[in-house]
């Protein structure tokens, strides 16, 4: 066969073998996408358009200044729907540096708040301004937000807002619980304070009469969270229920899950101090049995909800204000049909 009738044969059937060998590379990679990314994306329930997602951000004691203000910078970075400020809020004689630091917050989402030590002076000047600012009635609340219950507690003076058992608020918080708990469209509980239930020894330790009077309600009524501050640190306990065979149950709770990143259906409360936003950090001189991670770093918590049809999955991320660096992270997911 001479050459020219060669190149002309090729030419010909040129076209055919381009589209064959397209097709063939083309059904490859899309069965490797497959199998290595698409999957793992719908499994992923913070990337899967199956399952429902939102977020809130939370530390305390804050004050006014440039310290604050990175952990305020950086929450809005995350661009959550809702804010929960632990107390501690100014140091100053005012509330209002505080609530002006917090007005870019405002603009994304709903903050809520505790009260601390700080913000309950003699005459209670912050105290008021804080109610009046945040539309607040008494100092301990609590509000649904999509499939989560949230329930602000007043822990910082017993002698001005009582919390033990018997007073109007722990007759509140019994109640508000339980219905809580009985709510089939409530697919998380999280509480929120100022004084810690239990800690590490550091400056602000944890409290006997806190978890003596509320921690078997925590166990009772499913409490998944709760939040703290006061120490100016980050602490996480494992998930631990109220230990009645202890002659000191604050120091010698149930750990129910040893795991220190992924809780499966826990049946426990994991506590977290978050006394990180921006007031000046607090030593440890130890670390408690029942704490998984602990450090002193300015910064604030990220947390990630996803639910779908068959699963709920909570993501938690503590943000460091240098460079948003992750200093802690953990994962709790649950069945959906818990509460159906």
């Amino acid at each position: 066969m001479q050459y020219h009738n060669i190149v002309a044969l090729l030419t010909e059937d040129y076209p055919a073998s381009c589209i064959l060998v397209f097709c063939f590379i083309f059904f490859l990679l899309s069965g490797l996408y497959f199998l290595f990314h698409a999957e793992g994306v719908e499994d992923d329930p913070f990337k899967s358009k199956n399952f429902q997602k939102f977020n809130f951000v939370t530390a305390g004691d804050f004050g006014c200044g440039d310290e604050p203000n990175r952990t305020i910078d950086g929450m809005v970075k995350k661009n959550p729907e809702l804010v929960i400020a632990l107390g501690d809020l100014s140091y100053n004689k005012s509330a209002q540096c505080w609530i002006n630091s917090v007005i870019p917050l405002e603009n994304y989402g709903t903050v809520k708040i505790a009260f601390g030590d700080h913000d309950l002076t003699k005459k209670m000047f912050k105290y008021n301004d804080y109610l009046r600012h945040f539309n607040m009635t008494k100092p301990f609340y609590s509000f649904n937000y999509q499939n989560i219950h949230f329930l602000a507690m007043a822990t910082a003076k017993n002698s001005i807002i009582p919390y033990q058992k018997g007073s109007e608020q722990y007759n509140f918080v019994e109640e508000d619980l339980r219905n809580a708990n009985n709510n089939k469209s409530i697919d998380w509980i999280i509480v929120y304070s100022f004084r810690p239930f239990y800690s590490s020894v550091t400056a602000h330790s944890g409290q006997r009469e806190l978890p003596d009077t509320y921690h078997r309600l925590f166990d009772e009524y499913g409490v998944d969270m709760v939040l703290q501050g006061h120490s100016h640190n980050y602490q996480r306990t494992f998930p631990l229920r109220y230990n009645e065979t202890s002659f000191l149950p604050l120091l010698h709770p149930e750990i129910v899950n040893i795991e220190h990143t992924l809780y499966k259906n826990p049946n426990g409360t994991i506590f977290l101090t978050v006394g990180t936003g921006g007031a000046e950090l607090h030593n440890f001189t130890g670390k408690a049995p029942y704490i998984v991670e602990q450090f002193k770093s300015h910064g604030f918590l990220n947390v990630d909800i996803a639910s779908s049809k068959k699963e709920l999955t909570l993501l938690g991320t503590f943000y460091d204000n240098m460079d948003m660096n992750k200093n802690d992270h953990f994962i709790i997911t649950k069945l959906y049909e818990k509460n159906k």
